[in-house]
Order: structure tokens, then C-alpha cells, then sequence
């Protein structure tokens, strides 16, 4: 596949149901259909309420569907979306990311990588995740359940009682599986990136990977190999 609209819409339509997976986990609402994922209600915190699916959605389509109060935010997955006119303002502007299974990928040395299996080894990676209190709520153990979703924790050693130190989630949906939440705990993101890629590709059985990343973390999607595809915004009222 060569088509970057086409690698646009398998990207778009992961990380919505990523997000979907995310939202049903708090009881929310959701619909899905061929111009864009929405939530009837607001999601957790970091998660928008609508990931466009077609690059020729309107506005009012989007905004018809949710509840677009103050606090209503919007992934416009080609950052075509002119939201201005409805007090919303431009949050985030990132791109997409695409791994293809053939791109060679380093594996650096250290951390230990793993699926997490148990509630208790999830609270684990959500504590080295998390940036504030408010975050630690948000990714329950419940999706460790959700078919396709894996998730992967880099310990400082062999040991199952060894902190974790580095980690990502893989979430695989047909043709591609989705790569985010790409963390470590010493900040060095073009590390993160190669390792959380390469143990990716354990899970994704020969799938390529996609993701989103914005500012530096761009950067190091690239120098793990990934290809940019495009541009999006994320909208917030």
C-alpha cells in the first residue's frame, strides 16, 4: 500500500479504537461509522470525544454528534478541520506515523521488555506511566482483556518484581497495529522509540505499526525508522 490517504485512514481508524477501547472502559458511549468515531459523553482526560475517519467530513457533521460544550475536544486526522469558528482552539498539531514490517529497526541495549498479563503487573506500568494522579485513572487493567490490545512493559532486569522503567501499548486492528503511549523513565524518547518498535513487532505478527507522536517525539519516531505520513490537529473548547 502506497497511497498516504490510504495508510492516513488505517492510522486514523486504529487510534480510534483505541480510543473507543478506552472510553467503553469508563462506561462512555461511543459510535462509530465510515466519517468519524464520537462519544456521546466526555471521555477520560487526554482522549477526544471525535477522531475524524474521512478526509472530507465538515465541521457541523463532527460537532452534530457530540456534546460540544466547553471541553469538547476533536482529533482531526488531516488537520483539515477549520474549528475556529466555534471557540475551539488548536491544541496540538502532530503527525502520523507509519512503521512498514520490512524497515530495519535497532533493539538497545537494557530494559527487558514483556506483556503485561495481571492487574497488579498493570498498576505497575500505569505508575511508571503516568504523569499526574489524575492520569493513573485513566488506563484501567480491564483492557488488558480487549482482543488485540498488548500491553508492554521494559523492566530494569529479568525479574518479574523489577521496576518498569520503559513502555508501550500495541493495538492491533486488521491490517495494522496501532503503537502508542511510548514511554521511558530516563526521557530519552529516540531510545523509547527503537525499543518500544522493536518489541512491538513481537505482538504485531508482521504487521506494519502506526502511530501519532507531536514535537520531539516525532523525531524519534523517524530515527526508529517510521515514515511521516501527514499532519493532525487536535481541537479543544
Amino acid at each position: 500500500m502506497t497511497d498516504l490517504t490510504d495508510r492516513i485512514v488505517l492510522a486514523a481508524r486504529n487510534n480510534a479504537l483505541w480510543c473507543d477501547a478506552v472510553a467503553r472502559s469508563h462506561g462512555v458511549v461511543t459510535t462509530t461509522d465510515a466519517e468519524a468515531w464520537t462519544a456521546a459523553t466526555r471521555t477520560p482526560p487526554y482522549y477526544p470525544d471525535a477522531v475524524t475517519l474521512s478526509p472530507t467530513v465538515a465541521e457541523y457533521d463532527v460537532l452534530a454528534r457530540v456534546d460540544d460544550s466547553d471541553g469538547c475536544s476533536v482529533k482531526d486526522s488531516w488537520s483539515c478541520l477549520d474549528l475556529s469558528n466555534e471557540d475551539f482552539a488548536r491544541l496540538v498539531v502532530g503527525e502520523w506515523v507509519w512503521l512498514d514490517p520490512s524497515a530495519k529497526v535497532s533493539t538497545p541495549a537494557g530494559a527487558t521488555w514483556r506483556r503485561v498479563e495481571t492487574a497488579e503487573a498493570m498498576a505497575a506500568w500505569v505508575a511508571a506511566w503516568a504523569s499526574d494522579p489524575e492520569a493513573e485513572a485513566i488506563l484501567r487493567p480491564s483492557l488488558l482483556d480487549v482482543p488485540g490490545v498488548h500491553v508492554l512493559a521494559g523492566r530494569a532486569s529479568d525479574s518479574d518484581d523489577a521496576p518498569v522503567v520503559a513502555g508501550a501499548i500495541v493495538n492491533v486492528t486488521g491490517e495494522v497495529a496501532g503503537l502508542g503511549n511510548v514511554f521511558a523513565r530516563e526521557g530519552d524518547d529516540e531510545r523509547a522509540w527503537a525499543a518500544a518498535s522493536a518489541a512491538a513487532r513481537t505482538v504485531a505478527d508482521g504487521i506494519p505499526l502506526v502511530g501519532w507522536e507531536a514535537g520531539v517525539g516525532v523525531d524519534a519516531a523517524v530515527a526508529a525508522g517510521c515514515e511521516r505520513l501527514g499532519p493532525l490537529s487536535v481541537w479543544l473548547k
